[in-house]
């Protein structure tokens, strides 16, 4: 889980999030987080599916997960780190004026933990 902090970039490419002016940004705006090489950083990750296959039906779902970016980048993506917090049904579901009331509850918990 401290991968990120021993690994950056020395050549000036982006090969892993962290590499990237969000992260440093982040570190600067929150130095108490993103100081300790422990604490847990996510990214979040949603995608209109049709799971039934056919592409002429309007339905649509939306899986949202989310990605452990403390995690070397061979093993962010793998389907066992996944963490699949949410599903959200229909086609018109996910909008950016409603995004935030789903992720309302997931942002809950997430301070919980």
């Amino acid at each position: 889980m401290t991968w990120h902090s021993q690994n950056k970039s020395t050549n000036g490419k982006v090969h892993h999030v962290l590499d990237c002016k969000a992260w440093a940004h982040t570190n600067r705006t929150w130095l108490e987080f993103g100081g300790e090489p422990i604490n847990v950083k996510l990214g979040i990750a949603i995608d209109g599916v049709n799971p039934f296959g056919k592409k002429c039906n309007a339905w649509s779902t939306s899986p949202v997960l989310f990605l452990n970016y403390n995690l070397p980048p061979w093993l962010v993506t793998k389907k066992l780190l996944l963490l699949s917090s949410m599903i959200i049904p229909g086609s018109n579901s996910v909008k950016s004026s409603n995004f935030d009331v789903y992720l309302a509850l997931v942002f809950k918990e997430l301070v919980q933990l």
